[in-house]
């Protein structure tokens, strides 16, 4: 039996009757971001949660460790890794943890005391049964709507801990919700699901698309795109999943079409939810950003003319194609003539579809507003003690 191990072992029989301690781990997929990241900012700057408790952070390796966030001390831990003290860590907070709330890398409780909230990264659009059957014992799953609670179910979640609460990372696109003020440029993100999955083929459909996106097939074309949007003052940014295989894209930066990866947003020094709402529209296609952008009030188009590849892959919520356009209301994108006249919509603020994305933001949100991490905090505070 290796030193871990024995310290695992030793450690569950002494520790199992010893209360748990005032320490609360966070974890998000990337670190420090996501719904765990809006809720921990919420609880930094309406509690005093950082006096009571030790706040820990799960993150990827030393190179991300941090003394502090938004002005608090923090403590930083890896899951993943060979060095033995570090695993030693991981398994003393996870341990002896009063509560977990993780949203991408599941973080399972090591103690029936603990209570875990799993905020996740997502209302289901496309569902992966694979990751989604791994999640473990979760006490609260937060939703936007018990629209979802039957894809919830096939997780494993039951009536007793999904909650409509409404999700974290929404609170900043319902704050800033309507067509942004004072903007002669106009910004359209597209941030179209992977299709093929960085960490192997399993997860892969085949890429039919030469530039790796749909709708635009030639650098020729992109180049046209682009003309549309310098004669109509937009700017495309174009943003890769980040599960992506960015090996397959041969995406063109050009005068108004720009690159707007992890990186990119990093050196702006905000959050990506942050940055959505300084843009005007959003293309995507079988992703939940779809559900957030809602929030927003703003143009979507879905680009998705390869919905039948990608069905005979991932199951959908909405499992025909009839059923996902009678959802998810909007301009389809097939072709570069319709993104062209999306670009054009978008610069003219054409916009014939915004009933049908009110009414879906209603059926889909519970709550439309911008206290989900409000609800959340008040919820833990009275049910669980926080």
């Amino acid at each position: 039996m290796n030193i871990l191990n024995t310290f695992s072992a030793i450690s569950r029989k002494l520790t199992d009757a010893i209360p748990r301690k005032n320490i609360i781990i966070f974890e998000s997929g990337p670190a420090f971001s996501d719904n765990t990241y809006w809720y921990y900012k919420y609880l930094i700057e309406n509690t005093d949660i950082s006096k009571k408790y030790k706040l820990v952070w799960v993150v990827p390796s030393k190179e991300q460790f941090r003394a502090e966030l938004l002005g608090k001390k923090i403590t930083c831990i890896i899951k993943t890794t060979d060095d033995t003290k570090e695993k030693i860590r991981f398994a003393y907070y996870t341990r002896f943890a009063k509560f977990i709330i993780d949203s991408n890398d599941y973080i399972r409780k090591k103690h029936p005391a603990q209570k875990r909230v799993f905020l996740g990264h997502g209302m289901p659009v496309k569902i992966v049964m694979s990751y989604n059957s791994q999640k473990g014992e979760v006490d609260l799953n937060p939703v936007t709507s018990y629209v979802f609670n039957s894809h919830f179910y096939d997780c494993g979640d039951t009536e007793d801990n999904i909650r409509d609460l409404g999700y974290c990372r929404a609170d900043i696109l319902a704050s800033n919700a309507g067509k942004r003020k004072n903007s002669p440029t106009k910004y359209i993100i597209w941030m179209p699901t992977y299709r093929q999955h960085k960490n192997g083929n399993n997860l892969a459909i085949k890429n039919k698309f030469p530039l790796g996106l749909p709708v635009i097939k030639s650098h020729e074309e992109m180049a046209q795109i682009n003309e549309c949007l310098k004669e109509n003052n937009v700017i495309l940014y174009l943003r890769p999943h980040p599960a992506q295989d960015v090996s397959v894209m041969q995406i063109d930066e050009m005068s108004n079409i720009v690159i707007a990866d992890g990186e990119f947003i990093n050196k702006k020094g905000v959050q990506l939810y942050e940055f959505l709402t300084e843009t005007d529209a959003l293309i995507t296609d079988y992703s939940s950003v779809y559900y957030d952008y809602l929030m927003l009030e703003r143009p979507i188009a879905l680009a998705v003319e390869d919905f039948d590849d990608f069905t005979s892959k991932w199951e959908m919520f909405y499992n025909t194609f009839d059923e996902f356009k009678e959802n998810y209301k909007c301009p389809y994108l097939y072709t570069v003539d319709d993104l062209k006249k999306f670009i054009k919509d978008v610069a003219t603020d054409n916009d014939e579809f915004e009933q049908d994305r009110i009414n879906a933001r209603n059926k889909f949100y519970t709550y439309p507003d911008n206290k989900a991490c409000e609800r959340l905090y008040k919820y833990m505070k009275q049910e669980y003690g926080l």
